[in-house]
């Protein structure tokens, strides 16, 4: 049985970096995948935005992101390495999420060492858990792992740049490294000497991610991968694009009512079907369906022709806008 987890664990044995797109939700997920990537994040921020309309400052919890994981794990066949926050809680609720999410099919799970409420890493007024509390909370998501899905990925992520300053980040790094991180994710190194350092001195596999406009400096991703880094995340991907597209069509509709302007905004009626699986749940229906059902309903029992028909129509469509 091919396991995702597995799976996860070449890539980030492989020469060369793993470059991670997070996903918010199953579309997101569904986009990343088409585009070719060969693993998905979550993105802790992103799903707070999207499932409250509300700022990542730990005002969603473990039963959201697990529905929500859940939704993207089901919706692609890649690795999909899940943002559980700071686990939620203690060490157990640290054990409880990690095997839960193992249970949904995470290939992956990383927990950070902030205090909860946690918040963006970007965000200002972050505070950090004592070492031995983060380590506590590690070997729980190792023993969950262990007992649920042996070759889940269990990363370590520290905040403690922009909190205490880089010698503590590095301690802190070293020190999840050696209780058994797969990978250690340091947010907002502040120069290449310093990432140069990390991936020296920290002996295993290391993640940063990149955000624009974030709190770390607009690395070039083939100088990271220069220097040595193994897993780089850009978070902001979808999200971020997404929203411009939505606030420069509904500004677009607002202020012309013009509709025909919309069509040029996006992608089609036809292509977003494609995009989703339309055609598949077709061919579904043609094989689990009894042929007088799908003789009332399409007229056809030929998936071609179904699915010529519903784009010919579509096309009329889409002609009258042009």
């Amino acid at each position: 049985m091919d396991s995702k987890g597995i799976r996860f664990r070449g890539l980030l044995r492989r020469p060369g970096l793993l470059l991670r797109p997070c996903a918010y939700d199953a579309l997101s997920a569904v986009l990343i995948e088409k585009a070719g990537f060969d693993a998905i994040g979550t993105s802790g921020y992103g799903i707070s935005a999207s499932l409250i309309g509300q700022p990542d400052m730990g005002l969603i919890g473990y039963q959201e992101v697990l529905e929500r994981t859940r939704t993207i794990v089901n919706a692609v066949s890649l690795p999909v390495d899940v943002d559980a926050d700071t686990g939620y809680g203690n060490a157990l609720n640290v054990y409880w999420t990690v095997k839960n999410l193992a249970r949904v099919g995470a290939a992956g799970v990383r927990v950070e060492d902030q205090t909860w409420p946690k918040r963006c890493g970007h965000m200002a007024g972050k505070q950090v858990v004592p070492v031995d509390e983060m380590l506590q909370k590690l070997a729980a998501a190792l023993k969950a792992r262990d007992e649920e899905s042996p070759d889940m990925v269990v990363g370590a992520r520290t905040d403690a740049r922009s909190v205490n300053g880089f010698e503590d980040a590095l301690r802190r790094a070293t020190a999840y490294a050696e209780a058994g991180a797969d990978y250690v994710y340091v947010e907002a190194p502040q120069s290449h000497e310093e990432v140069e350092t990390l991936v020296r001195e920290v002996p295993t596999p290391l993640a940063f991610n990149v955000i624009p406009g974030g709190k770390t400096p607009p690395f070039e991703i083939g100088d990271m991968e220069r220097l040595g880094v193994k897993y780089l995340s850009v978070p902001m991907v979808c999200l971020y694009s997404a929203t411009k597209a939505m606030v420069d069509s509904l500004r677009v509709l607002k202020e012309t009512r013009d509709v025909k302007r919309l069509a040029g905004m996006g992608v089609s009626w036809a292509d977003f079907n494609e995009l989703v699986g339309v055609s598949r749940w077709r061919k579904l229906e043609l094989e689990v369906l009894p042929k007088e059902q799908l003789l009332a309903m399409y007229g056809s029992t030929d998936l071609d022709e179904i699915i010529n028909k519903e784009l010919e129509g579509t096309q009329r469509v889409w002609d009258k806008k042009s």
